[in-house]
């Protein structure tokens, strides 16, 4: 943070860390430790640069539960990654059987990741495939 007051003095220290964090969290946190979440990098004090860093790095979060399978974005597991080429997708156990997207052991943070994953996947394996007939 003390390189982003540098960088960007005139930015509001919100708009700096919704970046990294979920709008609503940023909220909470910013809430949490009483400072004002349109406040501009600049106009910080060093506590209450202090305060945030600790609610932003060291805020224990405490899951109750999961919404299920019907809800769900991505899913974890599948296909172990040490069992595919990845230059083509193919599986090292059975030659001619490509792999995209979720079925391989890859998930990543909510943002398109898990997307271009399977975008990417999808593209090199369908490539290798249709060089494989």
């Amino acid at each position: 943070m003390k390189e982003q007051i540098k960088i960007h003095s005139d930015k509001s220290v919100l708009n700096f860390l919704k970046q990294f964090l979920p709008d609503k969290l940023c909220a909470v946190l910013f809430n949490l430790s009483g400072v004002d979440e349109e406040r501009k990098f600049y106009s910080i004090t060093k506590d209450e640069m202090e305060k945030l860093a600790a609610y932003f790095t060291n805020y224990k979060l405490n899951f109750t539960g999961v919404k299920g399978f019907k809800q769900a974005e991505a899913t974890a597991g599948g296909i172990p990654l040490e069992e595919v080429r990845y230059q083509t997708m193919e599986s090292k156990l059975q030659s001619g059987l490509f792999f995209a997207g979720e079925i391989l052991d890859v998930d990543g943070l909510i943002g398109g990741y898990n997307f271009q994953w399977a975008w990417s996947s999808g593209y090199v394996a369908g490539k290798a495939a249709a060089l494989n007939c």
